[in-house]
């Protein structure tokens, strides 16, 4: 079976780059074009699969997929133990990819601190802060684009990301969003952590309601997928704070993403899962800390925290 690269890369989101297809990596960002894939004649299943943004098994899920999605033969016969050279190749691949997105990712960066510190104040009139009825802590404006600063541990700023009016979000291009948060009350004036647990969440309007509503530090993880990776590095920041994960709560969706990436990530830091509706809320009663009434964010923050102590 011959591999049809362009037909993978229209398929993906992708493009065609030097005869390789350039996918985004299954369960990162779709502009995060992290896998490559070339077509061999000599390769197991016709063609090497590299993913500069993930691991060996990263590579064998993005095989599944092109089988699933016919794209590779499902004769399993064809497998065979890759070659010498073959790995070499694709180690070769993934070190020359990845010295590319650490150069792109760095002259984002660039780019992101410099429109940072250009910004002006953000309004506290602009729609997006209004129909959220936020106020405009922690972030800047760019013409009528308000701007969220995202950070790595070290609080260094790395991306920023863009809200319009309309509520459309976006993030700088070729910049980095794994590992990196907005941080908001987290540490005081003078550097010294704040008081009271730190409330880690998904998006920004999420998290601004939760700081508006408790006083408490939060952080945003910018996405589900990222959550974990996010409350993993808090913890190492602030091994002994009580973390609280505040749960999008996504009863849309089969497998309510929001509830079960927050669980997950509070198992694996010690933390406790706040949700903005009760278990006995209609099954179509999905919704995040930004859109349930304001007063009742700090009672759901508060029941969370009440019932670990029980």
């Amino acid at each position: 079976m011959i591999v049809d690269i362009e037909a993978i890369a229209r398929h993906y989101g992708g493009k065609v780059c030097k005869g390789n297809a350039l996918i985004p990596t299954p369960g990162h960002s779709a502009r995060d074009r992290g896998t490559a894939i070339k077509a061999s004649a000599h390769a197991p299943d016709g063609c090497l699969v590299a993913c500069y943004n993930g691991t060996q098994a990263d590579a064998l899920a993005v095989k599944a997929m092109l089988r699933a999605d016919g794209f590779l033969s499902d004769n399993t016969s064809l497998a065979r133990e890759l070659s010498a050279a073959e790995r070499s190749s694709i180690r070769q691949a993934e070190l020359a990819r990845k010295r590319y997105r650490l150069a792109a990712e760095d002259a984002a960066a660039r780019c992101a601190a410099n429109l940072w510190a250009t910004a002006s104040r953000a309004d506290p009139a602009h729609p997006y802060l209004v129909a959220k009825g936020l106020e405009p802590f922690g972030i800047r404006q760019a013409g009528r684009d308000l701007l969220v600063p995202m950070v790595d541990p070290g609080f260094s700023l790395r991306n920023v990301q863009r809200i319009r009016p309309d509520s459309f979000k976006l993030f700088g291009k070729d910049a980095r969003t794994a590992g990196l948060f907005w941080p908001h009350g987290v540490h005081l004036i003078n550097g010294i952590p704040s008081a009271g647990p730190l409330v880690i969440g998904e998006g920004f309007a999420t998290m601004a309601a939760v700081h508006s509503a408790t006083g408490f530090g939060v952080v945003a993880a910018m996405s589900a997928r990222n959550l974990g990776t996010v409350a993993r590095a808090i913890r190492k920041l602030f091994p002994s704070r009580e973390l609280i994960l505040a749960a999008d709560d996504d009863r849309h969706l089969a497998d309510n993403l929001g509830l079960r990436v927050a669980k997950e990530a509070a198992q694996a830091v010690d933390g406790v899962v706040a949700t903005p509706r009760l278990e006995t809320s209609p099954a179509d009663s999905s919704a995040d800390f930004a859109d349930i009434p304001r007063g009742s964010v700090a009672g759901r923050i508060e029941a969370a925290r009440v019932a670990k102590e029980c």
